[in-house]
Order: C-alpha cells, then structure tokens, then sequence
C-alpha cells in the first residue's frame, strides 16, 4: 500500500524512515473503510480506530514540526 509519488509535484510529508509505519497504519483503516474493504468484525473496527488515532497524532506532529521550523 506504498504511495508510490516519484515525479510528484508534492513530495510526502512522511519521512522515509516513518513511511512503513505510516503505511501499516492506512492498511489497518483501508481493511474496515476502504472502497474494497473486507473486515467488519468488531475487532479490526477497534484496530482501525486506534490506527486513525495514531495516524491523526502523528499528523498533527508532523505539523507541529513543520511549523516551528518554518
């Protein structure tokens, strides 16, 4: 599920050491909400949902690093 951007006009804002982790975290939601998603158990709804939570904190620290040092 690697974002593949090459030639992008916009790099990711993810650094490369972080993208594995990043990716993992997208696969778990994608696996509940995703246009082919496959799991609706209660329990990769709970994973999904801490995955979202960490996904969102990590965002926000990403900005947070952004803006300091912009």
């Amino acid at each position: 599920m690697t974002a593949q951007l090459g030639a992008s006009k916009h790099p990711s804002p993810v650094p490369p050491q972080d993208r594995q982790v990043v990716d993992e975290w997208l696969a778990r939601i994608t696996a509940v909400v995703g246009r082919d998603g496959l799991e609706d158990s209660a329990e990769a709804c709970q994973t999904a949902a801490e995955a979202a939570e960490e996904l969102s904190a990590y965002l926000w620290m990403l900005r947070a690093l952004r803006r300091r040092t912009a």
